[in-house]
């Protein structure tokens, strides 16, 4: 066996090792009762909420990447006005959520949107959208994520 076949053949090892230990984490958040899609990829190091797990819906074919942080409580707003404090946060097909980046309680973000890395999204999102800032903006519209998570088309700036 040549150096080049070896390499290969460690290379789908690592694939499959990730396959499985993503499809064990997704089933662990499903376990705590996320609602979360098929095909998710959920680094281990994201936090999906851990007060109010229930409160999570995630889409299929989305990706969420290295200490990103999905919330769906919110202690403070319990606290006025008799609000609840827990709420649901939605995240929707074919998305993106990058590293580092905080999805805040009740959020939705909808289809084919790219939330860039270090991003807070304190409001809605709508559908083929790229956004990123403290708070995240609406960088380009008419954005198409794969389900691979990879954008195919880059839309027009805003």
């Amino acid at each position: 066996m040549s150096a080049s076949e070896s390499i290969q053949q460690g290379k789908s090892i690592r694939q499959r090792i990730s396959l499985y230990l993503n499809k064990g984490i997704a089933a662990y958040y499903r376990l705590k009762g996320c609602h979360i899609g098929d095909n998710c990829k959920i680094s281990k190091s994201a936090i999906i909420d851990r007060a109010h797990p229930k409160g999570v819906h995630i889409g299929n074919n989305t990706r969420i990447l290295i200490e990103a942080m999905v919330l769906a409580h919110d202690y403070s707003r319990g606290a006025l006005k008799g609000q609840s404090m827990w709420c649901d946060t939605y995240i929707g097909d074919n998305c993106v959520i990058g590293g580092r980046s905080m999805i805040m309680p009740g959020v939705h973000i909808g289809n084919h949107v790219y939330v860039g890395g270090g991003s807070i999204v304190t409001r809605d999102v709508p559908d083929h959208c790229l956004v990123a800032g403290n708070p995240a903006r609406i960088i380009r519209r008419g954005t198409c994520i794969n389900s691979q998570g990879q954008i195919v088309e880059k839309g027009e700036k805003v």
